[in-house]
């Protein structure tokens, strides 16, 4: 092999390219910081993820017989890019929580690579599907993309404030981990808070909050947050009684905005089903055999 073919070889090669967008955001990283996830909120992110997924079938229409595009969608890139995550996740694990690693440039890189190539699998197995042979397939594979996708689409849409509720007054407003005051759309009292103890040593088992919320009484309680909305939950995360009294005068409650959870949990559950159909398959294939 001459060292023009090796060259060329080597430059259509897409893990190649693979490491050069990944130093890019690496690069990118360093000069910028952080992704500022608020500008991706709906409809930016999904509206980009929708295009970039339309293009990615125009191309396989136009190009998907071509060799770059069958290694783009080859099990040896799912290799790659797998390693990489794991690799990253690790990386990240052992930075400070102040990192924010999840919305660095380098880890959102590698996640819209996995869409891309997901994304491709599954267009090419949809152009020759059947369900008896490609059932749990496309169900694992779809599942982990729109599990992944709502992840990245919906890191915009995500919101997490907390607030104080007293007796006295009516809480309207809250606290964002940058500081920011948003305001709830409902009002919040405390009414009562109960904590349940273990009769054998009296140790506490559960705190419950009851409130009013717009002047109807609603219940939270640690591990049993309140549904406001399909998007909206409230947490029970702190109190504080009165010094001598025993009585809690407040609480502090936590409440997450996540609007992409359902897509997410469907998309968990969809990788679940493929999962547990393949292991249903390999079973019935070593009983046969």
């Amino acid at each position: 092999m001459t060292i023009k073919t090796k060259l060329n070889t080597l430059l259509t090669a897409p893990e190649l390219w693979l490491i050069l967008y990944l130093l890019l955001s690496v690069c990118i990283q360093c000069l910028w910081g952080n992704i500022d996830t608020e500008k991706l909120a709906f409809p930016v992110g999904a509206g980009i993820g929708l295009a970039a997924v339309a293009l990615l079938y125009v191309l396989y229409r136009e190009k998907g017989q071509s060799d770059w595009v069958r290694r783009l969608r080859s099990p040896r890139m799912s290799c790659w890019l797998l390693a990489l995550v794991a690799g990253w996740c690790v990386v990240g694990g052992s930075l400070p929580s102040a990192s924010s690693f999840p919305t660095s440039w380098p880890f959102v890189a590698l996640l819209i690579a996995l869409l891309a190539h997901l994304a491709l699998v599954i267009i090419h197995r949809l152009h020759h599907f059947s369900f008896r042979r490609d059932g749990a397939f496309m169900s694992l594979h779809a599942g982990l993309w729109l599990a992944l996708f709502s992840g990245v689409a919906g890191a915009g849409d995500t919101m997490e404030v907390k607030t104080i509720v007293g007796r006295e007054d009516e809480t309207i407003m809250a606290v964002g981990k940058d500081g920011r005051i948003h305001p709830l759309g409902y009002s919040l009292q405390l009414q009562d808070f109960s904590i349940e103890t273990n009769e054998a040593d009296g140790s506490p088992t559960q705190y419950t909050a009851r409130m009013l919320m717009d002047g109807q009484p609603v219940r939270v309680s640690v591990n049993s947050p309140l549904q406001v909305n399909l998007a909206e939950d409230i947490y029970l995360t702190n109190f504080e009684a009165l010094p001598g009294a025993g009585v809690v005068s407040h609480c502090v409650v936590t409440i997450v905005h996540q609007p992409w959870k359902y897509p997410m949990l469907m998309g968990i559950l969809l990788l679940m089903a493929g999962v547990a159909w393949y292991l249903k398959r390999l079973g019935t294939s070593s009983h046969h055999s």
